[in-house]
């Protein structure tokens, strides 16, 4: 499947901290916020269980936002680090569900130390210049454990150009990964939210030794 974006067109922006800052800052909803979990959490932990995955073990969530994700995992039994490096998100994390999670502000590029067992991407990957894929893929598996699952949900068709959420085909996205991720799941997701239903697609990769 070719990545795809529907007719429409914006100029690139900027994506550093202080972008993403005054978006939080400045907006109680952004537009990509569906203000509560993605029902995909449930579907990808349904295929992550049928290769093993129990709850229990650490779990982060690069780019968590308003933290709508990590909580919905932390109610299901994982040990949850939400991680954003903007404050502006980590306080409207904070705001809706206390200390549920645990929020982190931090550049997970610039993170080392391998103290996560499972990481779930729903927003992170789109939302970055695909330029910095690489870097990011590199990232996630340096902070897993040996043998750490990487859930994913991407879109592999997006409504505009130019700008994030940027799409990626499954085809792409297997290439990129791994070097870094054994692929033991990509498929079509089945039960997005209404406004994605048809564009996003799931991906469970195991870190590579």
């Amino acid at each position: 499947m070719k990545a795809v974006r529907l007719p429409g067109s914006r100029p690139l922006v900027s994506h550093g901290p202080s972008f993403w800052e005054s978006l939080y800052a400045t907006e109680t909803r952004p537009g990509w916020d569906m203000n509560g979990p993605t029902p995909l959490v449930q579907e990808v932990l349904d295929a992550a269980a049928a290769l093993g995955l129990a709850p229990g073990p650490d779990l982060a969530v690069p780019g968590c936002g308003f933290g709508h994700d990590a909580a919905d995992l932390a109610r299901r039994g994982f040990r949850v680090t939400g991680v954003d490096f903007a404050p502006a998100a980590l306080q409207g994390a904070r705001e809706r569900y206390g200390d549920l999670v645990t929020w982190c502000q931090e550049d997970w590029f610039a993170g080392t130390d391998a103290a996560f067992d499972v990481l779930f991407d729903h927003t992170c990957f789109v939302a970055m210049p695909p330029s910095r894929r690489p870097d990011y893929l590199a990232a996630c598996a340096r902070r897993l454990r040996p043998g750490g699952l990487w859930l994913g949900c991407f879109f592999h068709e997006v409504l505009t150009e130019g700008t994030f959420p940027y799409a990626v085909s499954m085809e792409t996205l297997r290439s990129l990964a791994e070097p870094h991720f054994e692929i033991l799941h990509l498929a079509k997701a089945e039960h997005s939210h209404p406004r994605r239903a048809g564009r996003e697609f799931l991906v469970i990769g195991r870190k590579r030794s």
